[in-house]
């Protein structure tokens, strides 16, 4: 038999991000994806915040736009097209496409040409492809549901005292956090509560800070059950894999992307000119397979991401920076 290609894992026609629902305490959309044989199946994404972080204009729209397709950056190589249905600015466009194609290389390299116990035969015997392109979905923008509004661009004040920091309840956002604590900045931890067993390991830090400090806000999105639907969906993937003990997700490493924005309308509600990531310097790795360059994984950790970010932020005038005070610190040093 043939060793497959990266084609072979194109299983899906479509995937669509659409129907989005925006209120104030809740954005909303569906996910519907349509597999080879034409079958159409349905879930649907939901962040849902403590209080109102959402107005009914078209700041927040495009906000709620980009929040809902992040999940989906994480599968380029799975679809022949990817329909973004919602309100995007040329700047959210080529934000998206670059980080799919991106994140389509880092799976291609890091979940399929090096070992991974999810992956199953033959889709663990691939020979790595350097391409121009390693994103097999086309990219189409639509507005179906509010071609009435339209973006302009304006700068935005900041307040360069606030830092909102992505919270785990890990020792690199829990430093962070004290760190600038003893600065006297205003700190907002900021919690993603994400269904599953990621927020095993952030409820104890949580609790604690929720009734500490009053700053301290929570993100319910249910992200990991879209993972885990789409995982069920894949013939590369063990079908046991929730039973599987393992420092990895199956194929997804477009993660830290889900939580930031998620964080962003309590970012632009509270006029905060700082997000904090706690990354340490052993993250920002750049290197190659076989030619193919890639980031081992650690992209959304790495300083690159948060250039990425600030980056983006800036097209959008959002004035607000994206950055680790830990980033010349290495773990081990963390951990002392």
């Amino acid at each position: 038999m043939n060793t497959p290609g990266i084609e072979s894992l194109c299983f899906f026609d479509s995937l669509r991000i659409g129907n989005l629902v925006v209120e104030s305490k809740r954005v909303k959309a569906s996910y519907t994806l349509t597999l080879g044989n034409g079958k159409i199946l349905e879930q649907e994404l939901i962040y849902t915040y403590a209080e109102p972080v959402f107005q009914k204009n078209t700041m927040s729209v495009n906000l709620a736009s980009m929040i809902v397709a992040q999940v989906a950056i994480n599968y380029g190589l799975f679809c022949r097209e990817i329909i973004f249905d919602g309100l995007y600015d040329d700047a959210d466009k080529r934000f998206i496409r670059d980080m799919m194609e991106n994140t389509s290389r880092e799976i291609y390299v890091n979940k399929f040409l090096m070992p991974n116990e999810f992956i199953v035969a033959p889709y663990n015997q691939f020979k790595a492809e350097k391409r121009k392109r390693y994103t097999a979905a086309d990219l189409v923008f639509e507005n179906s549901s509010y071609s009435g509004l339209f973006l302009d661009w304006k700068h935005n004040d900041s307040d360069k005292e606030k830092f909102v920091i992505l919270s785990s309840g890990g020792k690199d956002s829990l430093l962070s956090y004290g760190l600038l604590k003893e600065l006297k900045k205003q700190v907002i931890p900021v919690f993603i509560n994400e269904s599953g067993r990621h927020w095993f390991t952030a409820i104890n830090a949580y609790n604690y800070l929720k009734d500490s400090d009053p700053n301290c806000l929570k993100v319910w999105c249910n992200s990991d059950r879209i993972y885990n639907w789409m995982l069920r969906q894949m013939p590369c993937i063990r079908k046991d894999f929730s039973n599987i003990r393992a420092d990895i997700y199956p194929v997804r490493l477009w993660t830290v992307g889900v939580f930031i924005f998620g964080a962003l309308p309590v970012v632009r509600k509270m006029g905060a000119g700082n997000i904090i990531i706690g990354n340490e310097y052993d993250t920002s790795i750049k290197t190659s397979f076989e030619g193919i360059t890639h980031y081992q994984a650690l992209y959304d950790q790495s300083k690159y991401f948060d250039i990425a970010l600030t980056r983006y932020y800036t097209k959008k005038g959002w004035n607000a920076f994206q950055f680790s005070i830990l980033r010349s610190l290495s773990e081990i040093l963390i951990l002392k």
